[in-house]
């Protein structure tokens, strides 16, 4: 009888854990699938009054935006802080990872470190992601 029993108990752990498993990966991915992230590098031109920052962005749906704020604080920028802010409306969509050019603008930027914040993908689906970057002269 005890034997039976145990066949029943991991006869039945047997078939839940695959499912369990299976729900696990589908909310580790996420239901909408897209994913952001923000190069650690940026470089400005026009005098510091515009930076370029390179996004690299993975959607599906056909097409979506991209959104930057760059923010630079003392000692890195000059007096006053720098801020500035950027989009793409041009986004590809295709399930495959792009790079994304967002040119900053609003600040005058300084070479140094600064704080990035991106946000990208379809509307209401689009993902964000924050980092510190350095900001060169190219």
């Amino acid at each position: 009888m005890k034997r039976i029993r145990l066949l029943i108990l991991l006869g039945m752990v047997a078939v839940a854990l695959p499912l369990g498993l299976l729900q696990g990966v589908a909310k580790a991915t996420g239901s909408s699938g897209t994913s952001v992230s923000i190069s650690p590098t940026a470089d400005f031109n026009t005098f510091g009054g515009q930076l370029d920052v390179q996004l690299f962005v993975r959607c599906t749906g056909g097409s979506g935006t991209a959104e930057v704020t760059v923010t630079q604080t003392t000692p890195d920028s000059g007096d006053p802080d720098a801020m500035g802010i950027g989009s793409n409306p041009a986004v590809v969509c295709d399930g495959q990872t792009h790079s994304v050019g967002v040119t900053v603008t609003g600040g005058l930027f300084d070479p140094g470190k600064a704080y990035a914040i991106a946000d990208a993908g379809p509307l209401g689906r689009q993902a964000h992601a924050e980092r510190w970057i350095n900001i060169f002269v190219h």
